[in-house]
C-alpha cells in the first residue's frame, strides 16, 4: 500500500518540474496558460489523492478477507508473519486480561458479598428498598438493550474475544456493586438522619422528665415511637411520665410493656426500681407490692429486691371481734400493730386510704350487716395490707321484747280502767273507777328475763313513785301481730 502512494507522488513531482521549466523558456503570454494547465493538475491531483484514498481502503479490506487473491507470494509472507505476530500478541494480552479479568471479578465477588453481608439490614428498609427497586429496573433495562451490548463490547472488549462468555456476569457484577453502593449509600443517610432524630426526641423527653413537665414528655417519646415503634427507651419513658402524671394506671401498663422488649440486666433493674417506686406511691397494697419485689429479684437474679421489703413492711391492725354473726348492738375495736402508726377504715366496704376517716374510738354495730376495712400506716407513709371484717347484727331477744312491748297498752274491767306504758326502760301505770277517781305512779323496768324470741320475758320495776305499780311485770307477746300483750295474766289491747 505504501508503494503505490510513493508512486504516485512521484509522478506528480516530475510532472511538475517539467511545467516549471516550461514556464522559464515559454514567453509571457504563454505561462498564463501554462498556469493554467498546472491549476488543472493540482486540482487533479486532489482528486487523484482522493481516489488513492478510497483505493487504500478497498485495499485494507481486501488485504484482511482475500489476502490470497490480492497480494504477491512476498505480501503474502510478509503478512502471514505479521499475522502470526498480532495473533501471538493477541494471545499474550488475552491470557493477561484473562486473569486480571478473573482476579477482578473474584474482587468484585468478594467485595459484593461483604457489602451485601454490612449492609443486609439497612437495605431492608422501606424507603430503600423501593428505590433500589425502582433503580434496578431502570438499569437493568438500560443494561439489556442490544445496542447498550454491542457498544459495550466494541468499546471494552474489542480486541479480547475470547472472553465473550464472560461479559455478562461481569456487567451484572457491576450493576450489583453499583446498586449495593447507591442503596447502601442512601440507606445509610437515612439511618443516619432517623438515628439523629430518634437520639435528639429520647434526650429531650428525659431533660423534660427532670423538669416534671410530663405530657410535654410524652409527646417526645411519643415521636420516638413513631419513628421505631419497637423501641424499648421510648415506652420506658412514657411509663416514668406517667407515674410523674400520678397515672398508675398506664405508667403500671408501659412498665410491663418495657419488661417485654429487655433481655440487658442492668436495664432491666433500671425498669424495675422505677416500677417499684411507681407502685408505692401509688399505694397499692402489700401483696401486690412484694409479688412484684419477688419477681424482680427472680428475673434479675438480685436478691437486694427481697431484703427492700423490709422497707415497706408494716404490722397489720386487728379486730378485738372476730367477724360474724352477733345477736344485738356490739362494739368493735380495731388494734394496732404499732403505737407510732395511724389507722384508716371505712364500714361500706370500700378500699381505704389515707383520705379515709381515721380510726379513733370503738365502732358501734346497730343491727343489720356491716363490713369494715381498716389499714395501718408507718412512719414511711405505705399502708399495711388491708384487713377486713364482716359482721351481721341481729336485734338481741331484750331487744326485741323491748320492741314488742313499747307504746300503750289498755285494759277494762266493769268500771276500772288498767293502762301501761312503756318506753327504753320508763313505765307509767294508771288505773281510774267508774266515779272518775283515778291513780297513777310511774318508774324504770329492766329487763331480767326473756326467751330467745324476745316475745316473753319478765320486767323488775324500780324507783317508784306514786301508788299501786306492781314490782314485777310478766309480759307475753304471743302471739304476736294480734295486737295485744298480757302483764301479769291480764290482756291489755294496743292503744295508739
Amino acid at each position: 500500500m505504501a508503494a503505490i502512494e510513493g508512486n504516485n507522488d512521484a509522478l506528480v513531482a516530475a510532472e511538475n518540474k517539467t511545467v516549471a521549466e516550461t514556464l522559464i523558456k515559454q514567453p509571457e503570454q504563454e505561462k498564463t496558460e501554462v498556469l493554467a494547465k498546472a491549476a488543472d493538475n493540482d486540482l487533479n491531483v486532489d482528486r487523484e489523492d482522493q481516489k488513492i484514498a478510497t483505493a487504500a481502503e478497498q485495499t485494507e479490506a481486501l488485504v484482511g478477507n482475500e489476502t490470497e487473491a490480492v497480494a504477491d507470494p512476498a505480501n503474502e509472507e510478509l503478512e502471514e508473519q505479521t499475522e502470526a505476530l498480532v495473533a501471538a500478541e493477541e494471545i499474550t494480552a488475552a491470557e493477561e486480561v484473562i486473569d486480571d479479568e478473573e482476579k477482578t471479578e473474584a474482587l468484585i465477588i468478594e467485595e459484593t458479598e461483604a457489602l451485601i453481608s454490612e449492609e443486609t439490614e439497612a437495605l431492608m428498609l422501606e424507603q430503600t428498598e423501593a428505590l433500589i427497586d425502582e433503580k434496578t429496573e431502570a438499569l437493568v433495562e438500560v443494561m439489556t438493550e442490544p445496542y447498550v451490548i454491542e457498544n459495550t463490547e466494541s468499546l471494552v472488549f474489542k480486541q479480547h474475544k475470547p472472553f465473550k462468555h464472560k461479559k455478562p456476569v461481569i456487567i451484572a457484577s457491576s450493576v450489583i456493586l453499583g446498586l449495593l453502593l447507591v442503596g447502601g449509600g442512601v440507606a445509610g443517610y437515612l439511618n443516619y438522619q432517623r438515628s439523629t432524630e430518634i437520639s435528639a426526641d429520647l434526650k429531650n423527653g428525659e431533660t423534660l422528665l427532670t423538669e416534671a413537665k410530663f405530657d410535654e414528655a410524652i409527646k417526645a417519646f411519643e415521636a420516638v415511637g413513631i419513628l421505631d415503634s419497637d423501641n424499648a427507651d421510648a415506652v420506658f419513658g412514657k411509663a416514668k411520665a406517667y407515674a410523674g402524671l400520678g397515672d398508675y394506671g398506664n405508667a403500671r401498663t408501659y412498665f410491663e410493656d418495657t419488661l417485654k422488649r429487655i433481655t440487658d440486666l442492668e436495664k432491666m433493674k433500671q425498669v424495675y426500681n422505677a416500677y417499684i417506686d411507681s407502685e408505692v406511691n401509688a399505694k397499692v397494697g402489700e401483696e401486690a407490692l412484694f409479688t412484684l419485689m419477688d419477681r424482680a429479684a427472680k428475673d434479675t437474679g438480685d436478691e437486694g429486691y427481697i431484703k427492700r421489703k423490709g422497707e415497706f413492711m408494716v404490722k397489720a391492725p386487728s379486730f378485738n371481734l372476730n367477724p360474724g354473726s352477733y345477736q344485738g348492738t356490739q362494739a368493735v375495736d380495731i388494734i394496732k400493730g404499732d403505737p407510732a402508726d395511724k389507722i384508716y377504715f371505712t364500714t361500706d366496704g370500700s378500699q381505704p386510704t389515707t383520705a379515709s376517716p381515721e380510726y379513733t374510738t370503738v365502732i358501734e354495730l346497730t343491727p343489720g350487716e356491716k363490713t369494715i376495712k381498716a389499714i395501718e400506716v408507718g412512719a414511711n407513709g405505705y399502708p399495711s395490707r388491708t384487713i377486713e371484717g364482716k359482721y351481721i347484727i341481729s336485734a338481741s331477744s331484750e331487744a326485741i321484747l323491748e320492741n314488742n312491748l313499747s307504746g300503750s297498752w289498755t285494759s277494762r274491767s266493769g268500771s276500772y280502767f288498767y293502762q301501761y306504758y312503756f318506753s327504753n326502760g320508763y313505765v307509767t301505770y294508771s288505773y281510774s273507777y267508774g266515779n272518775g277517781s283515778s291513780y297513777s305512779s310511774t318508774g324504770n323496768y329492766q329487763i331480767v328475763g326473756v326467751n330467745p324470741n324476745g316475745t316473753i320475758g319478765t320486767l323488775s320495776v324500780f324507783n317508784v313513785t306514786g301508788y299501786s305499780i306492781p314490782s314485777t311485770l310478766n309480759i307475753n307477746c304471743e302471739p304476736l301481730g294480734d295486737n295485744m300483750i298480757s302483764i301479769n295474766t291480764r290482756g291489755y289491747n294496743y292503744s295508739p
